[in-house]
């Protein structure tokens, strides 16, 4: 691995509940940025966040593990913390020395427990957070459910899909960058035009991000003219 410059570094806790699928999510990052040629899983015990014996044996993290991926000349340190309430200790550690947070919400369970405790923690070191609803293709999973949640038990953050899931349970096939505005299936390295069926919804949901940003930048803009700034 080279060394990088400050301006290069990123760290980035990953928390929420138990079971939400932090551990497959970095194992799904190192595969898709080559650092590994196949992806492990909790089930088989071989995945690489959770690599001691007793995490093994359980089935689930136990401590936070630092996971290093380099992506487009950049290094994102990613700190994979237990969604086990027992370890409050290790995900408010994981939280106060990252630069933001991304709390990983099961598609399928939505809000719980364990997202609430991570979100506090995130309030308490005012860190800024990433939503990741996982676990899409699974039974019963609902992405507008879990967006519906989130926004009524945190009514005071505004939720604004950057990407939007391209069917959903057995369905599932991919999602839409709204970004970029293109598809990407699979896992994810290929960019493809957009389903005709989604074009209407990633057009809508394409407005509602450009016009949250540009609400963003005139609240910077506005804070920034009440600034005294004095002249040595």
């Amino acid at each position: 691995m080279k060394e990088y410059v400050t301006d290069n570094l990123r760290n980035v806790a990953f928390v929420g509940h138990q079971g939400a699928g932090k551990t497959t999510l970095v194992e799904a990052l190192l595969f898709n940025t080559s650092a590994i040629s196949r992806m492990g899983r909790v089930e088989e015990k071989n995945t690489v966040s959770d690599w001691d014996d007793d995490e093994k044996e359980r089935g689930v993290s136990l401590s936070t593990s630092l996971i290093p991926i380099e992506f487009e000349n950049t290094k994102i340190n990613v700190l994979d913390a237990p969604g086990m309430t027992d370890f409050q200790g290790e995900i408010k550690n994981a939280i106060r020395v990252a630069d933001s947070v991304i709390v990983v919400v099961d598609a399928v369970a939505g809000v719980e427990v364990g997202t609430e405790l991570a979100w506090e923690y995130a309030e308490a070191y005012q860190q800024p957070i990433i939503v990741t609803i996982n676990k899409l293709d699974r039974e019963n999973a609902d992405f507008q459910r879990t967006l519906d949640n989130l926004k009524q038990s945190f009514p005071d953050y505004k939720f604004i899909p950057v990407m939007i899931p391209i069917g959903s349970q057995t369905d599932f096939q991919g999602v839409i960058n709204l970004l970029t505005m293109k598809a990407y299936y699979g896992s994810g390295k290929d960019r493809s035009d957009l389903p005709a069926d989604l074009q209407a919804a990633a057009d809508a949901a394409h407005t509602v991000l450009v016009e949250a940003a540009a609400e963003a930048e005139h609240e910077a803009a506005v804070g920034l003219r009440g600034v005294e700034v004095q002249l040595p």
